[in-house]
């Protein structure tokens, strides 16, 4: 967040919608995601101005995998419109320190508990995580 007196400039993160049946690239499991938009906006008096550098990812509900999908198709879910996320919408986002700006959750694979990601084994269960 950048403060200029009264002005600011800061990102949010908002989950749009749970998609169902959509296919991950990682997991091949068809358990769905979630939708994530995330964007920049100015404010003045905490009260947003615009938006820009929009973009939209999906969250899957299974391995917590990352991916970018298209921002018009994003836009389109958003207002609602009946639109089908296929696996070749799913752009995986790569590196690591990308993943962390994103709302994401640990899942231990062994028994679907949420860890924190700093942890190397499970406490419910006592698994490898990484």
């Amino acid at each position: 967040m950048f403060f200029i007196g009264i002005f600011g400039v800061d990102n949010k993160q908002k989950e749009i919608k749970v998609l169902n049946n959509v296919h991950c690239r990682n997991c091949d499991k068809g358990l769905g995601g979630k939708l994530i938009k995330t964007f920049n906006f100015f404010h003045f008096f905490f009260i947003p101005l615009f938006r820009w550098n929009e973009k939209y990812y999906v969250l899957c509900s299974s391995c917590n995998s990352i991916y970018e999908i298209n921002k018009e198709k994003g836009k389109r879910i958003e207002r609602g419109e009946d639109v089908e996320v296929t696996y070749w919408d799913l752009k995986p986002i790569e590196t690591e320190s990308n993943k962390e700006d994103y709302l994401v959750e640990t899942r231990c694979k062994h028994c679907g508990e949420v860890v924190e990601p700093k942890f190397e084994y499970c406490p419910y269960c006592g698994t490898k995580i990484k």
